[in-house]
């Protein structure tokens, strides 16, 4: 179980885990993040230690730190494990509510940070519950197990990647207990990468996100944002080691399985498809209005409706999102969505 004694859940009991495989940070993952931890008002730190020293220096060294349209960020960063051990150090992390973990190699950010008064604030945070975020290398880390964390030499000071299981160099933050998280796996032809780790730790939960896309964790499940996800659960599926969640799906990690309780949607004969999404907000609530299709959820029939619409839920273009429909009268519909501070299902009203 995660390492706050007082949860008995797999992954942050209050807390929230963003965990993006790479790529463009997309709008819906962003919104997601910002509102799990608190709002744009609330305190973030960014944490670039993942990336190369003059790679920081190009992002950071000039600004406080800047992160999808926030006020307050604070950049940590340091390489002395010494000084990543000291309370006014990790001070920032008292305060804020939102952490963001940068991408480039993750053996850096275990080197610099395992067992250090960093991380146990990072902890604390979720415990308060707020929000994890990272990407790529900010997105390995948070497994209890890390993978392609072999670290740099002097002939190859990034480390060499491709090594799955490196010793010395397999632990991760523990952010999501029992697992191993993997990034750009379709972009990168990655797909089966996790399954020599899977076959060697068998209690091992693999989880191997695709550029773009996104997992949201909370408690006892987590669902998908914006692409593919690819679960290795040491089972064969039609020939393969793993099988596929697409955007909106949602899993349960204490079970292994699909969360059934999404996927039981027969009261939705129709799927809305967003082609375009522009969001606002005012005293009465999000609005979302745009394009998309609309169109029935079995295959044998073949009718594709295009509309225009207006939703009381922030909808997304990007990311192949398909929401699940029911008609609700004339030019009207109810459909299936999570709002970006929730890990819940609702029904929302479309007109169109």
């Amino acid at each position: 179980m995660w390492s706050d004694a007082a949860s008995s859940t797999v992954g942050p009991q209050r807390g929230w885990l963003v965990i993006h495989g790479g790529g463009v940070v997309t709008s819906e993952v962003k919104d997601r993040f910002v509102a799990l931890a608190g709002g744009p008002d609330a305190n973030f730190v960014v944490i670039p230690t993942a990336l190369p020293d003059k790679e920081i220096e190009e992002k950071y060294g000039k600004s406080q730190g800047q992160l999808f349209g926030v006020k307050h960020v604070t950049v940590l960063h340091t390489r002395d494990r010494v000084r990543a051990n000291s309370p006014g150090f990790a001070e920032p992390l008292r305060h804020a509510s939102g952490v963001w973990i940068d991408g480039g190699r993750q053996w850096r950010l275990a080197d610099a940070y395992l067992g250090t008064t960093v991380l146990v604030e990072i902890k604390a945070l979720l415990v308060r519950g707020g929000a994890v975020g990272g990407s790529s290398a900010g997105a390995t880390v948070q497994g209890s197990f890390l993978v392609r964390g072999a670290p740099g030499t002097p002939g190859n000071p990034d480390g060499d990647n491709t090594i799955m299981m490196s010793p010395g160099h397999e632990t991760g933050f523990g952010l999501l207990a029992d697992s191993a998280i993997d990034q750009h796996i379709v972009a990168r032809g990655r797909e089966n990468d996790l399954h020599v780790v899977i076959s060697s730790h068998p209690d091992l939960l693999g989880i191997g996100i695709d550029q773009a896309a996104a997992i949201v964790v909370h408690g006892d499940s987590f669902f998908v944002v914006g692409g593919q996800v690819a679960v290795h659960d040491g089972k064969q599926h039609d020939g393969a080691a793993y099988y596929f969640l697409s955007s909106g799906q949602a899993f349960d990690l204490k079970n292994r399985s699909l969360d059934k309780a999404s996927e039981s949607q027969s009261e939705y004969p129709l799927a809305l498809s967003v082609t375009a999404a522009t969001r606002s907000e005012s005293k009465s609530g999000i609005k979302t209005v745009g394009t998309g299709t609309l169109e029935s959820r079995n295959s044998s029939d073949a009718e594709l409706k295009q509309i225009n619409y207006e939703c009381g839920v922030s909808l997304y273009s990007v990311g192949h999102n398909v929401y699940p429909a029911r008609p609700d009268g004339t030019h009207q519909a109810k459909i299936l969505a999570r709002e970006v501070d929730t890990n819940k299902l609702r029904e929302y009203t479309c007109k169109f």
